[in-house]
């Protein structure tokens, strides 16, 4: 014989599975953001844990296997894409000039095409990548310019009213 829970419990047991659903929920979120994998008996500092840090292994370790992250020297090459996109993906990028947001990746806000080492792309995909960003451009499925100056100049003075107060700053 299966007991019924009184309506207050059974509200309660469903309170509990959903905060525990909810907590599963954001471990596995910040579990997918974390770029270093902990190794046991490693040392580690509690700024090692920032978003500061984490932002900047993930900008190092971009696209590398395992093995190399945890064998990696300190080398000037370290802080370069390891592998196109395009390749990773097996996509062609003068078929993606119909995709915005493909192509808004690969330009900075005032809509200029980002430099080879910006994007980490092989020299024939950033060709490539150019060509499809100019012929989404000349077709006006992307506009020339991604954000209109007027419109950066609005966003720098919301950014410098936060920063600086009211006044703002008009440096």
């Amino acid at each position: 014989m299966i007991r019924s829970l009184h309506p207050r419990d059974r509200a309660a047991s469903r309170q509990q599975t959903i905060a525990s659903l909810q907590k599963a929920t954001r471990a596995r979120d910040l579990e997918r953001q974390w770029t270093r994998r902990w190794v046991a008996g490693q040392v580690y500092s509690p700024h090692d844990l920032s978003a500061v840090e984490m932002e900047k292994r993930r900008q190092r370790h971009l696209f590398l296997p395992q093995q190399q992250q945890q064998h990696q020297s300190n080398n000037n090459f370290s802080n370069r894409r390891r592998g196109d996109v395009f390749d990773v993906l097996g996509i062609n990028p003068l078929d993606q000039y119909k995709n915005f947001s493909i192509m808004a990746e690969f330009c900075t806000p005032m809509g200029r095409i980002k430099h080879r080492r910006e994007t980490g792309l092989r020299a024939v995909n950033q060709r490539k990548i150019a060509k499809a960003i100019r012929r989404s451009v000349g077709m006006g499925l992307m506009p020339s310019v991604h954000k209109h100056p007027e419109v950066l100049e609005v966003e720098r003075r919301e950014v410098n009213k936060r920063w600086f107060g009211e006044r703002g700053w008009n440096g």
